[in-house]
């Protein structure tokens, strides 16, 4: 059986705080185990945790050649 982490190590991990964790638990339903109160989570549960937050990059912004000077390029060509 692989080794349980808790709420601190799973912080840690992510570089975020304690309070930020439980936050995210609550608001994204993240995988975990429940022992009582405690609550612990495998290495399965982290990784489905960084699919969920997983984003894909957006595609790079190009800029629309609008405004007088750009007008005045195009009306010369």
């Amino acid at each position: 059986m692989e080794p349980l982490k808790t709420m601190g190590d799973v912080a840690r991990i992510f570089g975020i705080s304690r309070s930020t964790a439980f936050r995210m638990k609550k608001d994204q339903s993240w995988p975990h185990v429940r022992f009582g109160t405690e609550i612990r989570f495998t290495e399965s549960d982290i990784e489905a945790i960084v699919q969920m937050n997983h984003k894909t990059p957006a595609p790079p912004k190009t800029t629309p050649n609008v405004g007088t000077r750009a007008n005045r390029r195009r009306n010369k060509q």
